[in-house]
């Protein structure tokens, strides 16, 4: 990922510090928005691939982002910060999930092509809203290292508010870098067909229309809609991959507001405990690829621990955190998981493992384990009754080792092994539901190139917690942990691939 963007997101929490700055962004009340269900439906451009419908719980606002100067942006599937001056720039870091691929259903006019993997997008907006039409730029880098493309975006903006809600249509260009486009609508050489041949589009222009409205149906609820058409530019067009012009979209949402979150004086059962600890167990599903690179000695070869090394693909593993609170506004994390796996198989191919040559037929065994230790430091930007939400820092120290020897040997086995300390970034936010519930969750990100490593690696934690007095809990929840390493170490020549998903029970210990 570009050094700038990092650039970027470590200034921003940095020149939040400010003190009229940091009062501005706790003097908020989440009351002020609006839960509701919003349903959107979407054209694919993918030659036989079904257009997309679904439905997801949201947050939004009876005035649109538009019409204030709130801090918390939620627009056009965006989500993040900004700051509003008082000459009507616009000022932001945001955020959204790119989900363009095949779709969720099996394609078989695509059999055999790497589909686009959804991913997360970042990156800063500037705006300005002193004249009727509203300008605003947004531009995002790709954090999960699925390409190195990025893609702007110049929109205009007419908004009308009206006694019971708002009309806003807008145009949008937007402008997708080579390795942006090539991504998601080109040929590579290594998977051109007869029916797919190479084809590389290079950067493109694409041109957006849509109209957003908000109807107040009475002072709880509020309808929301959407529809909008996107014109491919022509070198898109032209992609043995995509058989559309544009692409039609629409959603249709309906939210109610009755201050369903707690007042921001709440004081709940736990406010004055310091020390937390969590003990949890984590039912752990694992997708594990190493892709070695080739040698003047031996071939490359891509290893799937669980489909070809028979490895078992579900585990239960303990997990441990632990938070402690310095002052109101600081705190310190430790997060602790193993994964020890085991397993024998009879090889259905030909391989190479480490400097062993494994030929088709030979019984081996294999063992693999994998640790993930996380040490950071939080800053809450708010921190009241209501919710929390807090920038972090620190580091993770990953290790992966993986080794075979032939089944009825007695050899030193041969190794494979990526360890490392990583810096990460992220934020943690969380919510009271009521006296007893709570909702959390915890995001760290790394992707950049660091000591003799490149990649990413990506941490995601949601948490539903039940409080039973001041110092007892338990809760649910779902880990995600996702890692893309190439390494040219002495221990690994090659990339490593892992996912770790699944729920998560624990117990929290507060004093």
């Amino acid at each position: 990922m570009p050094t700038r963007f990092w650039a970027i997101l470590l200034l921003a929490p940095v020149t939040a510090v400010a003190g009229p700055l940091l009062d501005y962004i706790r003097d908020y009340d989440l009351n002020d928005y609006a839960l509701g269900l919003s349903v959107p439906t979407s054209q694919n451009p993918y030659v036989g691939a079904d257009n997309s419908i679904s439905a997801y719980p949201y947050l939004t606002s009876f005035s649109h982002s538009s019409l204030t100067d709130s801090w918390l942006l939620i627009q056009s599937g965006n989500l993040g910060f900004r700051y509003v001056t008082d000459q009507d720039w616009e000022f932001g870091l945001i955020g959204r999930i790119q989900t363009l691929g095949w779709g969720v259903a099996d394609n078989d006019d695509l059999l055999g092509l790497d589909a686009p993997r959804s991913t997360i997008e970042l990156g800063p907006l500037i705006g300005w809203r002193a004249l009727p039409v509203h300008v605003q730029f947004r531009s995002y880098w790709e954090v999960l290292d699925r390409h190195s493309g990025t893609i702007s975006e110049l929109e205009f903006r007419l908004p009308w508010e009206h006694h019971r809600g708002y009309i806003i249509p807008s145009v949008t260009v937007s402008r997708l870098s080579r390795d942006y486009s090539d991504y998601y609508f080109g040929v590579s050489r290594d998977d051109a067909t007869a029916l797919f041949p190479e084809y590389t589009p290079g950067s493109a222009i694409n041109t957006s229309v849509d109209v957003t409205s908000g109807f107040e149906l009475n002072p709880n609820w509020l309808l929301q809609t959407r529809i909008g058409v996107e014109f491919l530019d022509s070198a898109i067009e032209q992609s043995p991959l995509v058989d559309r012009k544009h692409l039609w979209s629409g959603s249709i949402g309906l939210a109610y507001n009755a201050d369903i979150f707690e007042s921001r004086d709440y004081f709940g059962p736990d406010r004055e405990q310091n020390i937390e600890i969590r003990l949890g167990l984590f039912n752990s599903h694992a997708d594990t690829n190493l892709i070695l690179d080739a040698t003047d000695a031996q071939p490359g070869d891509d290893l799937d621990l669980e489909d070809f090394l028979g490895v078992s693909d579900s585990e239960t593993v303990g997990q441990i955190d632990a938070y402690y609170r310095v002052a109101f506004y600081h705190r310190f994390d430790l997060g602790y998981f193993e994964l020890r796996r085991n397993a024998s198989t009879t090889l259905q191919r030909d391989m190479w493992f480490g400097d062993e040559f494994y030929p088709e037929g030979s019984d081996i065994r294999i063992s693999s384990e994998s640790q993930l230790l996380r040490l950071g430091y939080s800053y809450s930007l708010m921190r009241d009754g209501q919710k929390e939400l807090a920038v972090t820092a620190g580091l993770s120290y990953l290790k992966f080792d993986s080794e075979v020897r032939f089944d009825d040997s007695l050899q030193q086995p041969n190794r494979v092994r990526v360890d490392g300390v990583l810096p990460t970034f992220g934020v943690v936010g969380s919510a009271p539901l009521g006296d007893k519930w709570r909702l959390g969750a915890d995001i760290d990100l790394f992707a950049l190139t660091f000591d003799r490593y490149k990649g990413y690696m990506a941490y995601l934690s949601l948490d539903l917690e039940r409080r039973f007095n001041e110092n007892f809990g338990a809760g649910i929840g779902y880990n995600f942990y996702g890692m893309r390493l190439k390494s040219n170490g002495e221990n690994l020549d090659g990339t490593l691939r892992v996912r770790y998903q699944g729920p998560k029970l624990y117990l929290s210990l507060k004093f």
